[in-house]
């Protein structure tokens, strides 16, 4: 019963499941994610989530969000579903995470590798021009403000200048920097 439970023909078993469990039944709501351990796997892998042990601290991370709102769970027989949504939600959430403190991070090394040298600073500005060149020619607008950036105007500053949010702007400024560090991979294989 445990591996078919998201079968039509167990929706009956969910829903009774589903009811005691809102009724405050902990061994049904156990039951019930015992039984969508695939389902919420199978989501979270679906999402882009990796590592094992990334996996298994998100899959608690469902179990507790879906406990807190199982309350809310209109149709009992909607629940695999409904935990799916939440297993998609909590791996979007955990993969901006990630983006935002590897944005973070590199915007911190490009901070560190400028010195007080003004020869080293305007080099490592004019690396960083000839690296985001290698970003499509439809990125220019990106490639401006990522050059801004490196020159120091703030993200507030950018984002009024841009008409932008600053949450816009950030994910724009994001993204284009892993397209370049892809773009940047490539060049360096094509040249070994």
């Amino acid at each position: 019963m445990l591996a078919v439970m998201a079968d039509p023909r167990n929706w009956d078993e969910v829903a009774r499941l589903v009811t005691a469990a809102q009724g405050g039944d902990p061994d049904a709501f156990r039951e019930l994610l015992q039984s969508h351990r695939a389902a919420v796997s199978s989501t979270l892998i679906a999402c882009g989530v990796r590592s094992d042990e990334t996996a298994l601290d998100l899959a608690q991370e469902v179990a507790l969000r879906a406990w807190r709102r199982l309350a809310t769970l209109e149709d009992p027989r909607s629940f695999t579903a409904w935990v799916r949504r939440i297993a998609a939600n909590a791996a979007r959430d955990h993969l901006r995470r990630v983006a935002v403190r590897r944005e973070e991070e590199l915007e911190h090394a490009l901070e560190l590798a400028g010195d007080d040298d003004p020869h080293a600073d305007a080099e490592r500005r004019s690396e960083l021009r000839l690296m985001l060149a290698a970003l499509e020619d439809e990125d220019a607008e990106v490639v401006e403000l990522l050059v801004a950036r490196a020159d120091g105007i703030s993200v507030e500053a950018l984002a009024v200048r841009s008409g932008l949010s600053e949450g816009a702007l950030k994910m724009r400024l994001m993204r284009a920097r892993k397209r370049l560090r892809e773009r940047l991979e490539e060049l360096r294989k094509s040249n070994r």
